[in-house]
């Protein structure tokens, strides 16, 4: 990929509410290299992750930003566990008004958002040899009002976060969808998922 404006765009807004949690880990001096050598890693991990499309392809924030955090991730391993990096996903996305303004805005149960859907699922699977590890999903029972159920058969962040060498931060990445649901006011049941080596995963948002 190319370090183009969006790319340079999404770290700078989540810097902050990244340091802030970093914070209760490291001291002040060491939080300033710190972020000197995340911003560094994330530049190279853009560079040598694959091309999905830009902007052209809905996905491509949820790729940005989780490239900030695989660059955060692999520059704490020796400070900070998984588990404690699953809490520190939830915090950053639970603090982040930048996120929450940008999901809110969308009602994930409306016929706008599953049309959009609809649009990205044609959109994946026509470009799926010029782009081989993007995402790849299908709308079911789209005319149910209360349900939008999507399957995914093909995640951009498991094969990221294999390529990168830490597939067992897959699931801190996963777990952010249930948070981010909640930010439209509806809820996630999801039973299986890639990242645990089923066949897909199978999202049902319903209202809260």
């Amino acid at each position: 990929m190319h370090m183009t404006i969006s790319a340079y765009l999404f770290p700078i807004l989540s810097r902050k509410i990244v340091l802030e949690q970093l914070s209760s880990y490291y001291p002040k001096n060491d939080l300033k290299k710190l972020i000197k050598h995340i911003n560094k890693e994330y530049i190279a991990i853009v560079k040598r992750a694959s091309d999905i499309g830009g902007n052209k392809n809905i996905f491509s924030g949820s790729y940005l930003i989780s490239m900030y955090l695989i660059a955060a991730y692999k520059n704490t391993t020796k400070k900070i566990s998984i588990d404690e990096w699953n809490k520190l996903i939830k915090n950053i996305l639970i603090n982040s008004d930048f996120i929450k303004k940008r999901i809110s805005k969308s009602n994930q149960l409306s016929k706008n958002y599953k049309n959009k859907i609809i649009e990205a699922s044609k959109w994946c699977r026509e470009n799926e040899a010029k782009y081989p590890d993007n995402w790849q999903v299908e709308l079911k029972d789209s005319e149910n009002p209360n349900l939008t159920h999507k399957v995914f058969t093909k995640c951009g962040l498991c094969i990221l976060c294999k390529k990168e060498g830490i597939p067992e931060f897959t699931p801190c990445l996963c777990a952010t969808d249930y948070i981010t649901v909640g930010f439209s006011n509806c809820k996630l049941y999801r039973p299986t998922t890639l990242a645990k080596g089923d066949s897909c995963c199978d999202f049902y948002i319903t209202p809260l």
